[in-house]
């Protein structure tokens, strides 16, 4: 089995490890992030008898070939956050989240996801961005806006550094993260 992250915050399976064929058989999972939370694509290649060719681009040196989608499914933003607030203070996911297993489920792309997402979140914490001014600007919106009170300690600053990884992730505006820090964590 082998995985590849793609740009920006894309994830892609190759189920089968073949080598490179015209009559190779493959299943292909995307799993991406866009403005509606995350997105599942699934995707088969029978030899190239479902493969649709499209133009060359001068970016790539074969030509770009349609293959067909099998299933697209939505996921929700939400049920990423659930995951994460149930236990904020975590550093690793959850297993036990009937969530995070029923995504699981779906693709082993959402392991290396939540993965990544727990990495980000401890670089918010521990890391190299535990400074990060965008953690206390978020700090102060929620202040300000939304009449949130921190006190000084180690467990807001693992929940601010979790709503960051969690924006970053997610491509989530300061608005957007604050009602679900509202809704979940507050």
């Amino acid at each position: 089995m082998q995985t590849d992250v793609l740009y920006g915050e894309s994830y892609a399976i190759l189920e089968e490890d073949n080598t490179w064929a015209v009559d190779t058989t493959f299943h292909y999972e995307v799993l991406y992030v866009s403005d509606e939370g995350l997105i599942l694509k699934k995707f088969y290649r029978k030899k190239l008898d479902n493969v649709q060719t499209l133009e060359s681009h001068p970016l790539f040196q074969s030509a770009i070939c349609v293959i067909e989608e099998t299933a697209s499914e939505y996921i929700n933003e939400e049920d990423i956050i659930q995951i994460v607030t149930k236990d904020v203070y975590a550093s690793k996911v959850p297993m036990n989240s009937s969530t995070y297993r029923y995504l699981m489920e779906r693709s082993e792309l959402f392991e290396q996801f939540f993965e990544d997402l727990y990495s980000e979140m401890d670089q918010y914490y521990n890391g190299v961005k535990q400074n990060a001014p965008e953690k206390w600007d978020f700090a102060n919106f929620l202040q300000t806006s939304y009449g949130v009170q921190f006190e000084q300690s180690e467990g807001a600053d693992i929940i601010l550094s979790n709503c960051l990884g969690i924006m970053r992730k997610l491509n989530l505006t300061y608005e957007e993260m604050a009602e679900y820090f509202c809704k979940y964590i507050y």
